[in-house]
């Protein structure tokens, strides 16, 4: 129900424009930047003459608002008073829900209740050398418990060219994925190997989900819970989340 009344509001305040030559804003925004921005989508806001623009610089998508001449920025949020809706925030939760609905069981590691039933799913965007990431997984068993299903996608913080990323890969092209994300949360060293894996899709869906710091939790609706609660507490947020 919740996500349902959010997608209402959205979609009645903006509108893709398929109309709009993308080149003109490409054009501005590669004045301030020198790496390569592509638009992925122009839309309609509710304030006449700005328009919201979906880019990727290559990292992942971010939302900018500009003017429809191209010329302007505006950095913030835009707020409809009237019906205290955060409407850049619906966005971004709209956003964060399709991208997650893109890694299947076979782009994730999940760990999942066994035995009983999944009350809640939560992905969990994680850093292998993540101090409050590393507390999180210790206590997987009580989340289970709980009814909580957690999934990971891997966030390495310190980048792509990273120790943190290898460490991630290594995980990642374990034979028991599981078994080598324990040993690896609890300072253990895993085989180093490599294979194809998911990793950079991972990190580049971080950034577009607007991940900033790790553990940060996405809930199925879009919703963005940066920082580790503990299993008594998540399932107390999660519970009241799901009455609304």
């Amino acid at each position: 129900m919740k996500l349902l009344i959010m997608i209402t509001l959205f979609t009645t305040v903006q509108f893709a424009r398929a109309d709009v030559d993308k080149t003109v804003f490409e054009a501005s925004l590669k004045k301030l930047s020198s790496s390569e921005v592509k638009v992925v989508e122009i839309s309609e806001t509710p304030i006449s003459g700005v328009m919201e623009v979906l880019v990727d610089a290559g990292r992942g998508s971010e939302i900018l608002y500009m003017s429809s001449d191209g010329k302007y920025i505006l950095n913030g949020s835009i707020v409809d008073i009237d019906k205290r809706i955060n409407i850049t925030d619906l966005k971004k939760s709209v956003i964060r829900k399709e991208m997650m609905g893109k890694f299947g069981k076979s782009q994730r590691i999940d760990f999942f209740p066994e035995g009983k039933n999944m009350e809640h799913h939560v992905t969990v965007f994680t850093d292998i050398d993540c101090g409050y990431c590393r507390k999180l997984h210790s206590e997987m068993s009580q989340y289970n418990e709980l009814g909580i299903g957690i999934s990971y996608l891997f966030f390495p913080r310190a980048g792509l060219q990273s120790g943190s990323f290898d460490k991630a890969v290594n995980v990642w092209c374990s034979d028991n994925q599981q078994e080598a994300m324990t040993l690896a949360k609890a300072g253990e060293t895993v085989e180093p190997k490599t294979c194809d894996n998911p990793i950079e899709e991972h990190y580049k869906a971080g950034v577009t989900a607007g991940v900033s710091g790790t553990p940060a939790l996405v809930l199925d609706d879009g919703t963005l819970m940066p920082g580790y609660l503990p299993p008594e507490q998540l399932k107390q947020r999660l519970d009241l989340l799901a009455a609304k």
